[in-house]
């Protein structure tokens, strides 16, 4: 008969998920994108202290959690609307977007369950159309370079 060792240790990183999380209704009416997509979103977290996640596009497409920059959009979307993660700071034009941890899924489907939009970032559709409207341009580029001091070199 072998001897068993009394306490087996895990060896490696994980990604712990609590059962609370897996019976919720929140995750059970995720698709099976958004739940691969929040492990990985997940897997970004260092400590218990880290509220901020971060996965990006290219990441994602290495992981396997989706194939085009359209899907991965809708996973996110769904991950902020069911309430496991909260837009922080929009991404887009070469910039990743960062998201808050949250546990709004726990009161999904109640009628206390504070429903949040997701606001995507700056992408290259959204940004074909803000460069043709003059006024958005400006601010887009305000925002990006901050303000542009005037030439005071005299000719």
């Amino acid at each position: 008969m072998a001897k068993r060792n009394k306490r087996q240790k895990i060896g490696g990183q994980f990604v712990p998920l609590q059962h609370i999380l897996l019976d919720s209704l929140a995750y059970k009416s995720l698709g099976n994108g958004s739940k691969v997509g929040l492990v990985y979103f997940y897997k970004d977290r260092k400590s218990s202290h880290q509220e901020t996640l971060i996965l990006t596009f290219p990441q994602a497409k290495k992981y396997g959690v989706c194939k085009s920059a359209t899907t991965f959009d809708s996973i996110k979307k769904e991950l902020v609307e069911k309430g496991f993660l909260d837009s922080y700071e929009p991404g887009g034009l070469g910039k990743h977007s960062v998201f808050k941890m949250s546990y709004r899924w726990k009161l999904y489907g109640t009628a206390k369950f504070d429903k949040i939009e997701f606001e995507s970032g700056c992408g290259s559709k959204q940004f074909q159309v803000i460069w043709k409207d003059e006024e958005k341009r400006n601010n887009l580029l305000q925002a990006r370079h901050g303000k542009k001091k005037l030439d005071t070199v005299s000719v």
